[in-house]
């Protein structure tokens, strides 16, 4: 007969107290595993077992932001306006903590631990080479990522570190699921976004942001430039990989059939030209999806990554997020800061620097943040000019690290004006351009405003004024002209009646004039712009509103 290890003769009792102190979601799967009675004992008390487990992977300082969050991921995706109005009156707010939870919440916790223990090991990687380099020099430049043998040493996280990363990481996910329009599911399939009228990004700021610390807020923006690098990063090496893989052909469209359908069927739409316009729209609509499926695009390679990123790109106006996380963050741009002031004074603020770390904030105004706003704290919630001290984290970081980082050495000032540069990044060419060369701009085009001439519309000037004229249409037309003295520059008869389309000529290696630039294109790049402009103007509506 065999005999039973000193496990299996415990009392239920202990078993069952060893199965609810396991740290892990896997260590509690070994012990179930391991011992038949103690899966017995798992059996008949699978609420308390999962709940204890799912509660430990969290800082206690973040149990409730994580609990939330799996309350309203039970909830059908996405939420509607009108629930995600009621549900915002209560958040942030305490919730009572109970001893068992369902088993659908205590799953849904452990998987948000996982994302966010990945993201906190990638953002360390990714952010705390960026402070060792500033520390070392300035004359350096901000990569979108960093490979594991730039990890430095002193990686290993203090318990109000992991605190901050996780709280920012977990309110992230719940900003995300508040307001994204688009489904949470993770399958492969198109997901269309709601019709509903989303919550206007003013309404995001005062709902959200505005309730939070401002030292709070500036950890998600964080979280947003560290997401939008990566993003960008992996973007810029698809692009390279297709332009040294993909044949100039691919690019090539029938002019004289639906243009713009052929471009979003290509399956190349990101690559071309006009893809390149909403390449920041798409990355947006990449973060909306949440940290589960960024992890996947960050976890695959080659084509599987490309598909993950692309993802359909051929619908991209069916998902195009404009109302999400940075135009609400250039909305909070305009927002006064309320606890301007409040900040103690430190009584040194030149380097060296010198602090005496605060041993009773828990997980209150991080030391960085004195660090850099020593005097007092921001004049507003989001301020452009602090963009170089966010791509490394600042807010995140006790004042050990930055002392041995050398940061401590460095002035401030001098510090934040390296940053990662998101429109130069934006703006490089597209694969269109590099395999094709650029397209010639239309007549009256306007590089530096993104505007569109007359010519653009189909409108002939000439009508205004006849050859003879000196009237005042003769001014205006001087400068257009200067290129209209090249007989290059006439256009073929029949092309007068090609009122509905611009051509454009391929400047080089002869290429067939394939490429066209449609109205609905221009209309679509002016309604992107107007959208750029527009995002720091609150509408009369919106101020009545808040």
């Amino acid at each position: 007969m065999a005999e039973y290890s000193a496990l299996e003769k415990l009392a239920p009792e202990i078993q069952l107290q060893i199965l609810v102190n396991a740290d892990t979601p896997k260590d509690l799967y070994a012990l179930i595993q391991a011992s038949p009675r103690l899966y017995q004992v798992y059996l008949l008390n699978k609420d308390l077992a999962l709940s204890a487990v799912a509660y430990r992977q969290f800082h206690p300082a973040v149990t409730t932001e994580a609990l939330f969050f799996a309350k309203i991921s039970q909830l059908e995706q996405p939420l509607s306006r009108s629930t995600v109005m009621e549900l915002c009156k209560i958040y942030p707010g305490k919730l009572q903590e109970e001893l068992t939870i369902p088993i659908p919440m205590s799953v849904k916790l452990c998987e948000l631990a996982s994302n966010i223990r990945f993201f906190i090991e990638d953002y360390t990687r990714n952010t705390l080479p960026i402070m060792e380099g500033l520390g070392r020099s300035l004359e350096i430049d901000i990569l979108p990522s960093y490979s594991t043998e730039d990890s430095v040493s002193c990686s290993k996280l203090s318990d109000s570190e992991a605190g901050r990363l996780q709280r920012a990481f977990c309110r992230f996910e719940i900003y995300r699921t508040f307001f994204a329009r688009c489904s949470s599911d993770l399958n492969h399939d198109l997901r269309r976004c709601s019709d509903e009228l989303p919550v206007r990004p003013a309404e995001q700021a005062s709902m959200f942001f505005e309730k939070l610390p401002d030292f709070q807020v500036t950890e998600i923006i964080c979280i947003r430039d560290y997401l939008y690098r990566r993003l960008r990063g992996i973007c810029s090496q698809l692009e390279d990989e297709a332009a040294s893989t993909l044949p100039p052909e691919t690019f090539m469209f029938d002019r004289d059939g639906d243009f713009e359908s052929a471009e979003w069927a290509s399956g190349v739409y990101l690559f071309t030209e006009n893809g390149k316009y909403y390449q920041n729209q798409h990355i947006e609509h990449l973060m909306s999806l949440g940290l589960a499926y960024i992890r996947r695009i960050f976890n695959s390679t080659g084509e599987e990554q490309k598909n993950l990123f692309v993802r359909h790109s051929d619908a991209i106006v069916d998902h195009l997020e404009t109302d999400f996380v940075t135009m609400t963050l250039e909305v909070l741009e305009q927002k006064r800061n309320p606890v301007r002031g409040d900040l103690p004074l430190l009584a040194k603020t030149d380097p060296p620097f010198e602090y005496e770390i605060n041993t009773d904030a828990y997980l209150d105004i991080p030391d960085a943040w004195q660090w850099a706003h020593p005097r007092a704290p921001p004049l507003c919630l989001v301020e452009k000019t602090l963009k170089g001290l966010r791509d490394w984290g600042y807010v995140f970081w006790d004042i050990d690290r930055l002392r041995e980082s050398g940061m401590l050495g460095r002035n401030r000032e001098d510090v934040r004006k390296i940053e990662f540069d998101e429109y130069e990044a934006a703006h490089t060419p597209s694969v269109q351009e590099r395999l094709l060369g650029p397209s010639s701009p239309p007549k009256d085009y306007d590089l530096e405003s993104d505007g569109f001439g007359e010519d653009d519309l189909g409108y002939d000037s000439s009508m205004d004024d006849s050859p003879g004229d000196d009237g005042p249409g003769d001014d205006n037309s001087g400068d257009r002209n200067l290129e209209d003295d090249s007989p290059e520059d006439d256009s073929p008869e029949d092309d007068s009646h090609d009122v509905g389309r611009v051509r454009v000529e391929s400047p080089e290696n002869n290429i067939p004039e394939d490429r066209t630039i449609t109205l609905k294109t221009i209309a679509l790049r002016m309604i992107a712009l107007v959208g750029q402009t527009l995002r720091n103007v609150v509408s009369p509506w919106e101020d009545t509103h808040e």
